[in-house]
């Protein structure tokens, strides 16, 4: 059992350095060696303390071994070592010094027939090549690369698929047609390398960057604009379903907001309608003060797709609306999903705002003909039975408030429609008990 196991990152980096002052370099070198080489790389990994400041003591501890593992008979361990260091100096933006790094390890990997971390270490090279803007050198490295991991493991593979979709990327860096076609070609190869459920996070990677690639192949192709939409849609739909607010909200973010541009360059009205809502709820996730560019990227989108609707429709649409217009055209297969997605975030607002935002989704839902405003609330409900109780009763006393501000003809079909949809929603024990919740709130059955 190694003596850092189930340590926090500072007790671990403090047994490192106890061991490491403990063996001796006079007498036992290679242990000395390979004892800073593990602290250097728990220092660069530690989420303690300033990063710059851990890769720095990470390159001090980098430098001890290297110097003690001699690449002539040590070439495998000073390979690592130099993979490491470059790594480091790729943190702190020193590129050009890592890709000397990296091309150094992948020589002396290549001289010992160690493919494996040879492929490492020159998919880390083309990466770094391509942040210098070396595309052509940054290609020919994922080139290499790609072909030596060992598709029989799975490591193997997801290493293939990572380096695929590397090249993808700098190959889309080009911007041209022909550019972009390769890049989505890689994209495609890069999926096929490894299942998705064996490396979901990859695959989702993959489907954003395929879908950036397909966007922009379809303002270069007018020919085939709609089919290059259609797989940027498919795409980045798909990144979404491992790319969720809870587990990966930024990405998700990124995710939604490439989902609604494509969306809105069909040109369709319903696209549009989904692009709208996306946009919200991208901004919903972005901090304006973390996440600047992000947050005015999706904002500017957001604007442009409600000028894009108030022109369609002859003057502005508020969201509320736009929400319900669109989820009553949807299935309830289709629309709970995007139901849950919004009433879960507004449920999580503070109380006022809250209560305000479901006020104004139960009142944007009474615009809808009667057959439609019941197969909302019915699916509304629904969902809302999947959450916790305080849940139910405060979109239940948000539509009540909304109702109350309805006259005549308008709130009688309101007040029809909630009733009709609480009775093919609900059971009937819980029909009962959702009835007299709703009587203690002044409703009454129409």
């Amino acid at each position: 059992m190694s003596v850092t196991e189930g340590l926090d990152p500072v007790a671990a980096i403090a047994a490192l350095e106890a061991r490491l002052a403990a063996t001796s370099r006079a007498t036992r070198p290679h242990e000395h060696a390979a004892a800073a080489y593990r602290l250097g790389l728990a220092r660069a990994e530690s989420p303690v303390g300033d990063p710059a400041d851990n890769l720095r003591q990470a390159l001090d501890r980098y430098a001890l071994a290297a110097s003690i593992f001699d690449p002539r008979h040590d070439p495998v361990e000073h390979a690592r070592v130099l993979n490491a260091a470059a790594a480091a100096h790729r943190g702190l933006g020193r590129r050009r010094r890592a890709a000397d790094l990296f091309a150094q390890a992948a020589a002396l990997f290549e001289a010992e027939g160690n493919d494996q971390e040879r492929a490492a270490a020159l998919n880390n090279l083309g990466l770094t090549r391509a942040e210098l803007g070396d595309r052509d050198a940054a290609v020919a490295a994922f080139d290499e690369a790609a072909d030596l991991f060992d598709v029989d493991t799975a490591d193997g593979r997801r290493g293939r698929a990572s380096t695929l979709h590397n090249r993808g990327q700098a190959r889309a860096a080009g911007g041209t047609a022909d550019d972009l076609r390769a890049a989505i070609a890689d994209q495609r190869e890069a999926q096929a390398a490894v299942e998705r459920d064996e490396a979901p996070y990859h695959h989702a990677l993959v489907d954003h960057s395929l879908g950036v690639a397909a966007s922009g192949l379809a303002d270069l192709d007018p020919d085939e604009r709609n089919a290059h939409l259609m797989t940027a849609i498919d795409a980045f739909g798909s990144s979404l379903a491992t790319f969720t607010r809870a587990a990966f909200p930024y990405q998700h973010t990124l995710a939604l907001h490439n989902l609604g541009r494509a969306l809105a360059a069909t040109g369709e009205l319903r696209d549009l309608r989904r692009a709208l809502v996306y946009f919200e709820d991208a901004l919903a996730v972005l901090d304006p003060r973390l996440h600047a560019d992000a947050w005015r990227h999706a904002h500017a989108s957001l604007e442009r797709a409600e000028a894009e609707l108030a022109r369609r429709e002859g003057g502005p649409v508020s969201r509320a609306v736009n929400f319900v217009t669109l989820a009553a055209t949807m299935a309830s297969t289709e629309r709970i999903p995007l139901l849950r997605g919004r009433l879960k975030r507004l449920l999580n607002l503070p109380g006022p705002a809250r209560d305000s935002a479901l006020a104004e989704l139960a009142l944007a839902s009474t615009t809808l003909d009667q057959a439609a405003a019941t197969g909302y609330i019915t699916d509304e409900i629904v969902v809302l039975m999947e959450m916790p109780n305080e849940g139910l009763e405060a979109a239940l006393a948000a539509r009540m408030f909304a109702h109350r501000h309805l006259d005549g003809d308008i709130r009688l079909a309101a007040d029809r429609a909630l009733d009709a949809a609480v009775g093919e929603a609900l059971g009937l024990s819980q029909r009962l008990l959702v009835r007299e919740h709703l009587t203690s709130l002044g409703f009454e059955r129409p």
